[in-house]
């Protein structure tokens, strides 16, 4: 019976991954796709340089990623805070705290671009909603002084970002992750 959970779970998390890689490859087109990758490699100090960055948090003594995690069966973008290695996320008005799966981001070359205004073909994809039906991105705003990381929904062109055990959205001043 385990060994049948096991293999259930990893067909659904190739479904999910491939669904993100597609989402990728549609939002942001097959050159940009190389400048960006996903790893489920646990982020540790030695190779957090590698990754990309979505703020800070404590007064600046924690720097954040950007993270995906599995929230009601698909990929959710959100925030690694990792004195506690966990990725948040936002959902239904509230933060949600995950420890696996967590996917970071690499790329060679990005862009945090303000909306609205910044308009560019390659945001980068974090993850999916509805069964599929919409891409999720990565986006960040100032919550505290700070920048905190989150997803964007591009049905309402909100940014929501987990902050504090709340969701906190925004429908100006804010930025969405680009590859360059």
């Amino acid at each position: 019976m385990q060994l049948k959970t096991i293999a259930t779970n990893l067909i659904k998390f190739n479904r999910n991954a491939t669904l993100l890689a597609v989402g990728i490859v549609v939002s942001i087109g097959l050159p940009a796709l190389a400048a960006v990758s996903r790893t489920n490699v646990k982020l540790n100090t030695s190779n957090s340089s590698r990754y990309i960055t979505g703020g800070t948090e404590d007064n600046g003594r924690n720097t954040l990623y950007i993270c995906s995690t599995i929230v009601d069966g698909e990929y959710t973008p959100g925030k690694y805070y990792p004195p506690n290695q966990r990725c948040y996320v936002s959902w239904g008005g509230k933060e949600y705290s995950y420890t696996s799966p967590i996917i970071f981001y690499k790329a060679n070359s990005w862009t945090w671009g303000n909306f609205p205004g910044y308009i560019v073909n390659n945001n980068v994809a974090g993850g999916t909603e509805n069964n599929g039906r919409y891409t999720l991105y990565f986006c960040r705003a100032i919550v505290d002084g700070e920048y905190t990381p989150g997803k964007y929904y591009p049905p309402n062109k909100t940014c929501y970002v987990p902050w504090g055990g709340r969701e906190y959205q925004y429908t100006s001043n804010f930025q969405i992750l680009f590859a360059n």
